[in-house]
């Protein structure tokens, strides 16, 4: 059986999975929901990207996509995002950020995780209470896969991979949800047990990287290795992302 794309750079399928700022339930109603998903539609008109499978919950959602490139993922997130950031302001008197990061995202580079990640997202709803069986959950890509109803996802992408489409639902239906996903709680403790780490090898505290260039530059360099984004480093240093980026350049 053909393998996935290699270059993990460049290609391939991604877990992305968004949530409400400070855990707060951005999508609790059906007109929030279908919104999420009407401009999930209309956004992937604009990049390069194929939606693989989603399943919107209260506070936060996730989805698999594929693209060639890792820009276009970026870009139609952050295109998304900010759509539904502004509707849901709007419609909620509010100011303010709506998301809790821009997007978690997640390399899938094996085609039996692929597959185990799609029922697992289908599974979404059935784990957290809202339904008794994935298929009876409306704000889901299971009805486009075992109902036929055709509103947003791409199956060019699986097709390529596997025999055909009838052994796509047939893999998914007998797959294994419970499987190692990303976690957003586990990858900030993470995050912070590196820095600890960083600190202690090189007998420095924060204020100490915070207050020079140099130290910035060499735990970016170290948190880099370690697969680490900018961001992680901004927010524990209380610098703005943007500045961080200058003094790294």
């Amino acid at each position: 059986m053909p393998r996935l794309p290699r270059n993990i750079h460049k290609i391939g399928f991604f877990h992305i999975m968004v949530q409400g700022i400070n855990k707060s339930y951005i999508f609790r109603t059906e007109a929030q929901k279908k919104e999420y998903i009407k401009l999930m539609k209309e956004c992937n008109k604009k990049f390069d990207i194929k939606i693989i499978s989603y399943c919107i919950m209260d506070n936060q959602s996730h989805m698999i996509i594929y693209s060639e490139h890792i820009t276009n993922i970026s870009n139609y997130m952050k295109s998304h995002n900010t759509s539904y950031g502004i509707y849901y302001n709007k419609t909620n008197d509010r100011i303010g950020f709506v998301f809790r990061n821009r997007f978690q995202s997640q390399y899938i580079d094996d085609e039996n995780y692929l597959i185990n990640c799609i029922k697992y997202i289908h599974m979404n709803s059935v784990k957290a209470g809202k339904e008794l069986k994935e298929e009876d959950y409306k704000y889901s890509s299971y009805k486009e896969y075992f109902k036929n109803k055709k509103i947003i996802i791409n199956k060019e992408p699986l097709i390529k991979i596997f025999v055909n489409e009838k052994d796509i639902l047939e893999r998914i239906k007998t797959a294994n949800d419970e499987i190692e996903v990303m976690d957003i709680e586990r990858d900030e403790e993470n995050f912070k047990i590196a820095m600890q780490e960083y600190l202690k090898e090189n007998k420095l505290n924060l204020e100490e990287i915070k207050n020079n260039k140099n130290n910035i530059k060499d735990v970016a360099k170290y948190l880099k290795k370690k697969k680490y984004k900018q961001v992680q480093l901004a927010k524990m240093l209380d610098i703005n992302p943007k500045t961080l980026s200058r003094m790294l350049k």
